[in-house]
């Protein structure tokens, strides 16, 4: 990430699509070699990887820990964020999430500073366990945040499981 990150945030977003579960969620953008990818690592915590990295041997590039409340988020060494309202800070950089509450499927944008960075809207949802959106990010917006910026608002901790008899993570 570069320090004036904000910088050209708005000329141009970058298609995406991010497809989520209760335990994996991937997300996919246009012009990225690879995508990103989180998974469940214990309770109510998620580990998002990028597509290049060995499963079970590169560190995860970050955790997303649901269990205190609000979301918190580490790189596995000690915390570098936390969602605390409509506010996230991660790696030292303020995102503001606004959410459009009276829409039947999740949309919302992100930004920092005065530009946005990030557009996500819900494209369905035929069934409560499975969900998909379409996203649009900044081209300077690493897609780690990106996925990480989605998961502290769409929540995947509190959907559902195929299994009706499955408790919550």
């Amino acid at each position: 990430m570069t320090d004036d990150m904000t910088d050209g945030m708005t000329d141009e977003l970058r298609p995406g699509r991010a497809e989520m579960c209760r335990m994996v969620t991937t997300l996919h953008i246009a012009g990225e070699p690879a995508s990103v990818v989180s998974m469940q690592a214990g309770y109510r915590r998620q580990r998002i990887l990028r597509g290049t990295d060995r499963m079970g041997i590169d560190k995860p590039r970050l955790l997303v820990d649901f269990g205190s409340g609000w979301p918190m988020l580490d790189d596995g060494t000690q915390r570098v964020g936390e969602r605390r309202g409509s506010a996230v800070w991660l790696w030292s950089r303020e995102y503001r999430i606004h959410r459009q509450w009276l829409r039947p499927k999740l949309c919302f944008t992100v930004t920092a500073g005065e530009s946005t960075v990030l557009r996500v809207h819900e494209r369905f949802r035929p069934v409560e366990y499975d969900r998909t959106f379409d996203t649009y990010s900044a081209a300077g917006l690493d897609p780690v945040v990106t996925l990480a910026l989605i998961l502290v608002t769409a929540r995947p901790d509190r959907m559902r499981s195929r299994s009706r008899n499955a408790a919550p993570l």
